[in-house]
């Protein structure tokens, strides 16, 4: 039997007054994965005030969706797009960068690529960047 892992992985963190989360996608995700996923995320952000929300996702692991997952995806991006003032990407593969400068125009905050989690953290919680 061959197993294909796959799945999003959250953590939210406080830092002082900073809220943030990392989604770290892994395998290929499903339509399954994201009923699973957005109900989490979207009981995380109710109590955040519009517009601050900051997420990290970690593409290192990840390999794509399916059909019914890149809807649900994008679904989600245009329901909370409103709601992220930052969003770190990081990746390192050359359409991941391609992702982030997408996001960067969808959202109505700012998106990055970094190739090192820690580069993502630092930018993400700097508040002059």
């Amino acid at each position: 039997m061959h197993i294909h892992p796959h799945g999003i992985r959250i953590d939210l963190h406080r830092i002082g007054g900073e809220v943030y989360a990392e989604l770290a996608l892994r395998g290929r995700l499903t339509h399954e994965d994201y009923e699973t996923f957005v109900p989490v995320i979207e009981n995380a952000m109710r109590g955040l005030p519009s517009g601050s929300l900051n997420l990290i996702i970690d593409m290192r692991r990840f390999e794509g969706w399916t059909p019914r997952a890149a809807w649900d995806d994008f679904r989600f991006g245009l329901e909370w797009r409103k709601d992220i003032r930052k969003m770190a990407v990081v990746g390192e593969r050359k359409w991941e960068a391609l992702f982030a400068k997408m996001a960067d125009w969808m959202i109505s905050g700012e998106a990055k690529y970094f190739e090192t989690m820690e580069e993502a953290r630092h930018w993400l919680l700097n508040r002059k960047s």
